[in-house]
C-alpha cells in the first residue's frame, strides 16, 4: 500500500518525464495540440495513457501500446463521411461562438438547443452561434443559430484508410499524425475555418484541452490574430490532470471555478498566472448530495478485483448496506457490462447485510473517481475509495484541501478541510451572460 509520500512522489515524477518528453517532441517539430501521443489522459485506455506508463518504466513499446496505436490507426476509416448541418450567419458584426458537444436530448421539439456546459440556449442571443459535434448523429429538422457536424453513416471505409495511410505514412513524426485523434480533429477543424473564415469572433469552449479543441483553436487564431478564444473548465477537480498540462498558447484564458483548482494547474500543470482567472462555476448552481452511493467507473478494468475490495471495505468498516444505491457514470448507463456489474455490486449488498450505523452516509468510489470525488467530499465531505492506479488517488501534498487517510491495500478515505473550496457557486442565473461580456 503507497505512502502519501509515495503517491506525491510517483505522480510528480509522472509530470516531469512528461514535461521532458513533450520538450523533445516540440524539438522535433511535433504538434503537441493535437497529437494523442501527448495527450496523457488517465481515466479511460488510450495511446495518452499508455506513452506515459512507458515514459514511467523507460520503455519505447509495449502490446498496450501498439494495441491502442492500431485502434487508432483503424479508427480513421470510420471519418470517410463527416457532414455538417448548417445555419445562416445573419450579423454583419463580431459575433460569439460557442464550440461544443450535441446529442438528441439536448434539442427541445421546436429544435431549441441547450447547452448543459454553459446552461445556455441557443437562441440567447442573435449574435451568438453553436459549432456542434453530434455524440449519436442526431440532427434536428428545423433549428437557428446552429451548426452541427456529424458522420452520415457509421460504416467502416478501406479505401478513405488507404489513401490517408499513404498520404502521411513517409511524412515527419508520422507516428504522431497516422491516427484517428489527428485526423478527426483536422476534419472539425477544417469545417469550422470553412464556416466562420469571414467573421470576427470571440470563441468559447468548455474546454479540456481536447486535442480537436486545440485544432479549433489554432484555426480561430489562423482567420484573425484578433479573435479571442475563451476556455471553461466546466469539471470538477480531478486527482491527476495530466491532459491538462499546458500546450495551447493561443488559447487568451481559462475560467477555472476554484482557488485550489488554479494552484493546482499553475504549479503542477505549468499554466502561466496570466492565463487562469477564477468565476463561479457556470455549469452547477447547485450540487446534489449524494449519500449511500456506490459509484461504478467510466471503464470496468477488474470487476472481480473492485467486488472482492468492496467487500472488504463494506466488513471491515462496519458500513450499513441499507438504502445503499448503484450509480452508472452518465455515459455509459445503457452498456451491457456497466448494467451487468450494478446487478453484481447489488447482490453482493443483499448477501453481506449489514445494519449498522457507522458509516452509513459515506460514498464508495470505485476505479478513476472523475469529478465525483471532489463532488462527494464538497457535499458529503467524506468518501471512501478503491482503486488499483495510483493515478487515480488524490495526494495531500497537491490538493492542500484534502486529508487522505489509507485505509487498506487500495483502499483510501478522503476527508475535506474546511479552508478550500474544490468549485464556487453563486447560484445566480446568466452567468454565461458575464463570461461573455
Amino acid at each position: 500500500m503507497l505512502t502519501e509520500k509515495e503517491i506525491f512522489k510517483f505522480q510528480t515524477s509522472s509530470l516531469l518525464s512528461t514535461k521532458k518528453y513533450l520538450k523533445e517532441c516540440k524539438n522535433k517539430e511535433v504538434n503537441l495540440n493535437v497529437s494523442p501521443l501527448c495527450d496523457f489522459v488517465t481515466w479511460t485506455n488510450c495511446l495518452g495513457l499508455q506513452k506515459l506508463l512507458l515514459l514511467k518504466s523507460r520503455k519505447n513499446i509495449s502490446i498496450g501500446f501498439i494495441a491502442n496505436l492500431l485502434k487508432e490507426i483503424f479508427a480513421i476509416g470510420k471519418n470517410a463521411e463527416i457532414l455538417k448541418f448548417s445555419s445562416k450567419i445573419k450579423s454583419q458584426n463580431k459575433i460569439n461562438i460557442v464550440y461544443s458537444y450535441c446529442s438528441k436530448e439536448n434539442f427541445s421539439k421546436n429544435g431549441l438547443f441547450y447547452d448543459t456546459y454553459f446552461k445556455q440556449t441557443s437562441l440567447y442571443k442573435k449574435n451568438t452561434y453553436w459549432f456542434l459535434i453530434s455524440l449519436d448523429n442526431y440532427i434536428p429538422k428545423k433549428t437557428k443559430n446552429i451548426f452541427i457536424l456529424y458522420r452520415k453513416k457509421s460504416f467502416f471505409n478501406f479505401l478513405y484508410l488507404f489513401k490517408f495511410i499513404t498520404k502521411n505514412i513517409f511524412k515527419k513524426n508520422f507516428i504522431h499524425n497516422l491516427n484517428n485523434t489527428t485526423n478527426i480533429s483536422r476534419l472539425y477543424s477544417q469545417n469550422f475555418y470553412k464556416t466562420f473564415n469571414k467573421f470576427r469572433f470571440n470563441l468559447y469552449l468548455p474546454y479540456e484541452n481536447r486535442p480537436h479543441q486545440n485544432a479549433i483553436i489554432n484555426v480561430a487564431k489562423k482567420i484573425s490574430r484578433n479573435n479571442k478564444v475563451y476556455g471553461y473548465y466546466h469539471r470538477m477537480p480531478e486527482p491527476f490532470q495530466s491532459e491538462m498540462i499546458y500546450k495551447s498558447k493561443d488559447l487568451d484564458k481559462l475560467f477555472v471555478c476554484s482557488k485550489i483548482q488554479k494552484e493546482v494547474f499553475k504549479k503542477y500543470f505549468y499554466w502561466p498566472e496570466n492565463k487562469v482567472k477564477i468565476i463561479p462555476s457556470i455549469r452547477y448552481d447547485k450540487l446534489k448530495i449524494r449519500t449511500n452511493v456506490i459509484f461504478i467507473p467510466y471503464e470496468i478494468k477488474d470487476i472481480d478485483f473492485y467486488l472482492s475490495r468492496l467487500k472488504f471495505l463494506l466488513i471491515k468498516e462496519k458500513m450499513s448496506t441499507k438504502n445503499i444505491t448503484v450509480s452508472i457514470h452518465p455515459l455509459k448507463r445503457k452498456h451491457k457490462d456497466h448494467i451487468s456489474f450494478k446487478k453484481k455490486i447489488l447482490k453482493l449488498l443483499k448477501e453481506n447485510k449489514i445494519l449498522s450505523k457507522k458509516n452509513k452516509n459515506i460514498p464508495i468510489i470505485l476505479s478513476e473517481p472523475g469529478g465525483v470525488a471532489a463532488e462527494c467530499l464538497e457535499t458529503v465531505g467524506q468518501a471512501f475509495h478503491i482503486t488499483n492506479s495510483t493515478f487515480d488517488i488524490f495526494s495531500e501534498k497537491i490538493w492542500k484541501n484534502i486529508k487522505v487517510l489509507k485505509q487498506s491495500d487500495y483502499i483510501y478515505k478522503y476527508v475535506k478541510l474546511k479552508k478550500n473550496n474544490f468549485i464556487n457557486i453563486n447560484s445566480q442565473k446568466n452567468n454565461f451572460e458575464k463570461l461573455l461580456r
